[in-house]
C-alpha cells in the first residue's frame, strides 16, 4: 500500500519548494500565483477482481473546488481542494436475510498535490502538463434501500459510513492530466488510478476516474 511509502508524499511536498526557491535572475522570473475556482463532471469505474473474473461498474459524478496555482518559468505547482459527489449502487442482503437494492450518493473530498510543466505560453494561451498525488477521503454515503418485490418492496433512506459498505476511508490516487488557460478560463482533463484498494474487502478493487473541469482564474 502507498501509505507505507511516506517518501512519495514527502517528494511532492519538497519539489515545489525546490522549484520556487531556486535563484532568479530577473523580475520576469518571479513566481506568479493564480487562484482557481473550478467545477466539473466525472466518470468513476470500480474494477472488482473476483475469483470468477473482473466486474466493472461505472458511476457518474461531479466536483467543485478551489486553490492556488504558482507558476515560475516553465514549471508550476498546485494545491487544490475539492468536494466530490458521485452516484453509487449495489445489491446486498440485510441481517434478516432480505435482499435489497441500494441507490445513492457518495460524498468525498480530495487534496491533490500537483507538479507540472508549461511547454507553451503567451499572453492569452498557456498549456500545462502535470502529475498529481491525490489524497482522497470518502466521508458519507446517502442511499435509498429498496427491498426485493417478494419482500414488499419497502424503501428507506439511510446515511452510511464508508466502513459500513466496505469502502476505504482513505485512498491514495495517482493522476495525470493536461489543461490550458484561455484568457481568464482554464480547461482541464485528467485521468486517475488508485494506488491502493478502493474497498476493505478481501479482494482488490481498482479505481479509475476521468474528470473534465472548467475553472475561472483570479
Amino acid at each position: 500500500m502507498m501509505m507505507d511509502k511516506p517518501w512519495l508524499i514527502a517528494l511532492f511536498l519538497l519539489a515545489p519548494v525546490l522549484v520556487l526557491a531556486s535563484p532568479s535572475q530577473s523580475s520576469a522570473q518571479q513566481p506568479k500565483m493564480d487562484i482557481k475556482l473550478f467545477a466539473g463532471a466525472s466518470a468513476t469505474t470500480f474494477v472488482s477482481m473476483l475469483e470468477t473474473g473482473r466486474i466493472r461498474d461505472t458511476f457518474l459524478g461531479w466536483q467543485i473546488g478551489f486553490g492556488p496555482r504558482i507558476r515560475r518559468r516553465q514549471a508550476f505547482v498546485e494545491i487544490l481542494f475539492s468536494f466530490n459527489r458521485w452516484a453509487y449502487g449495489f445489491q446486498d442482503v440485510n441481517e434478516f436475510g432480505v435482499p435489497f437494492t441500494a441507490v445513492g450518493q457518495v460524498n468525498s473530498f480530495e487534496l491533490p498535490l500537483t507538479m507540472g510543466y508549461i511547454p507553451y505560453k503567451n499572453s492569452i494561451f498557456k498549456l500545462f502538463l502535470y502529475a498529481s498525488y491525490v489524497n482522497h477521503f470518502n466521508t458519507k454515503i446517502i442511499a435509498t434501500l429498496t427491498a426485493a418485490p417478494e419482500f414488499g418492496g419497502e424503501e428507506i433512506t439511510v446515511k452510511l459510513k464508508p466502513k459500513e459498505v466496505d469502502f476505504a476511508i482513505y485512498q491514495a490516487i495517482g493522476r495525470v492530466g493536461v489543461n490550458f488557460d484561455l484568457a481568464m478560463f482554464n480547461f482541464d482533463f485528467n485521468y486517475s488510478i488508485s494506488l491502493n484498494s478502493a474497498t476493505k474487502t478481501s479482494y482488490r478493487t481498482s479505481y479509475h476516474q476521468l474528470q473534465l473541469n472548467l475553472a475561472y482564474l483570479f
